[in-house]
């Protein structure tokens, strides 16, 4: 006859309700995050971008010629301790038409691709200003709606461009400034960037609204540059990874690179994450900093206007935002530089420099930001 142990069922029944407890509360948590945060799901296994080539993700490739590797070379002891102090991971110099310095981080070689986080912005801009040079707009005042349909926001390409559209993701307006719209300042896994960087702007297009008291005012918001990629592709009927390939990437002599996709997609995210050599975007630095050279990229007129505007002294030492570029103004006593620069800024410091007095451009990659001024102070003054 077998006896029955009351104390051991209790303990059995005691552990099949908490495994059937915690199956539950676990079910009840993804059910959340789906409904209220689903991008945390999309984005579960690749995380922010990395800095690094290789990253998880799926990429598209930006085809480039055959990679010319820069050596190593010796720097200035002020750039080399401002490099070392930041952590850095890459700075190379270029005047007039050839490289002079290169400097390689711990674990950093020619070879190596970083990410470039937000500098790629300033070439779908540049993109974005060649289409109205083919004639593929009429002029940047062009509505939006125009290019990518009814249910794009009712803002032109200038409005995104300079990033004064006043756009904003979700339902509620921003209880104030700081929560103006798509906010990039930083990378909460329930940002709005996030969901950007999970889903691409399509299916985001009907949340997107427009904030009238953000109208006409520079913010930071991605979504601009997601925009101006779909618009993109929609007026050169391509890939904007290609369009890129054959108007800046391969005239400028740089080499493959690969631009992340939106997830399960192969479309590219406009707004961040091409892996390239330092090399390759000292290269396109030149091309930008000589409008494409014997073949002019833009028409001279709008080249001025895109990297080198006449702006006021109080604007340019402001640090301008204009259409996804930034503009600044060497000016400190004593120095030998001086004089107007325009530079492209990614996430973390990383930077590169058209400085047109000097004929010359600087890429610098790193973990932290570099001190902005003084990098060009320590490395082109000597």
């Amino acid at each position: 006859m077998t006896r029955f142990n009351i104390r051991s069922f209790s303990k059995r029944r005691t552990a099949t309700t908490f495994a059937a407890v915690t199956l539950a509360s676990v079910l009840v948590i993804w059910a959340g995050l789906w409904i209220f945060a689903p991008q945390i799901l999309v984005l579960r296994k690749e995380g922010f971008p990395g800095p690094i080539w290789p990253a998880p993700g799926e990429f598209s490739t930006v085809d480039g010629l055959a990679f010319q590797p820069i050596p190593e070379t010796q720097l200035p002891l002020d750039a080399a301790r401002l490099f070392a102090q930041s952590k850095g991971r890459a700075l190379l110099v270029a005047q007039g038409d050839r490289p002079v310095r290169a400097l390689y981080g711990d674990g950093i070689d020619p070879e190596t691709r970083l990410n470039s986080y937000s500098l790629v912005k300033t070439l779908v801009a540049a993109l974005t200003i060649r289409a109205m040079a083919d004639g593929l707009i009429p002029d940047l005042d062009v509505p939006l709606q125009t290019v990518l349909g009814p249910d794009t926001p009712d803002v032109s390409l200038r409005d995104v461009l300079s990033m004064t559209s006043g756009l904003a993701l979700g339902y509620e307006p921003p209880k104030d400034e700081k929560q103006a719209a798509m906010d990039d300042q930083s990378f909460s896994p329930f940002s709005p960037v996030a969901k950007l960087q999970a889903f691409g702007i399509d299916p985001l297009m009907r949340r997107i609204r427009i904030e009238p008291a953000y109208q006409g005012h520079f913010h930071y918001q991605s979504a601009n540059t997601a925009l101006l990629g779909r618009a993109i592709e929609r007026l050169y009927n391509r890939p904007v990874q290609d369009v890129l390939s054959d108007l800046i990437w391969k005239p400028a002599g740089a080499s493959d690179a690969y631009w992340r996709n939106v997830p399960d997609t192969e479309i590219a995210s406009a707004w961040c994450c091409l892996y390239a050599r330092p090399a390759d975007w000292l290269r396109v630095g030149q091309f930008l900093l000589n409008n494409g050279g014997d073949t002019p990229f833009l028409p001279a007129a709008l080249h001025q206007a895109f990297l080198f505007p006449d702006l006021d002294p109080e604007t340019r030492s402001a640090g301008h935002y204009g259409w996804h570029v930034r503009h600044d103004v060497l000016d400190r006593p004593g120095q030998q530089v001086q004089g107007p620069f325009t530079y492209l800024m990614g996430h973390g410091g990383q930077v590169v420099y058209l400085v047109p007095s000097e004929n010359a451009v600087v890429v610098r990659f790193g973990d932290e930001p570099q001190l902005l001024h003084s990098t060009l102070y320590s490395i082109l003054s000597q």
